[in-house]
């Protein structure tokens, strides 16, 4: 349907390396129905992404806690996955930030973050 093709696309973009249409795709990309946490995960871990790739790192950090929130529930290698991809993605210029230092006391709470072994 369209928000699946939304976040394939979403998908593509960020493999491109094209972050701002990752970021617009990702948008129109979950559901937000509460019946698809794992497919919501997937699209706001892209859209997080995407941001901190384009060195938005306030709206990337606020977007990554959206999912880790969703994946509370859920269990899938793939979504460790994804938050260790993120992870990476943050420069190390970005980890001086405040936004990011602020996420990280938040994000080494939920289960995902925990299970990628992070430590900063």
């Amino acid at each position: 349907d369209e928000v699946e093709l939304a976040a394939e696309i979403g998908h593509c973009f960020r493999d491109l390396g094209r972050s701002a249409e990752a970021a617009e795709r990702g948008a129109g990309s979950i559901f937000g129905d509460g019946l698809n946490n794992r497919s919501d995960f997937f699209a706001t871990m892209v859209q997080a992404e995407a941001y901190i790739n384009q060195g938005e790192i306030g709206r990337g950090c606020e977007i990554a806690k959206s999912a880790l929130q969703l994946g509370e529930g859920l269990k899938s290698a793939r979504c460790v996955h994804y938050v260790r991809e993120f992870r990476q993605r943050v420069s190390p210029e970005m980890r001086g930030a405040v936004e990011f230092r602020t996420f990280m006391e938040e994000a080494r709470t939920y289960r995902l973050w925990q299970q990628c072994g992070l430590t900063l």
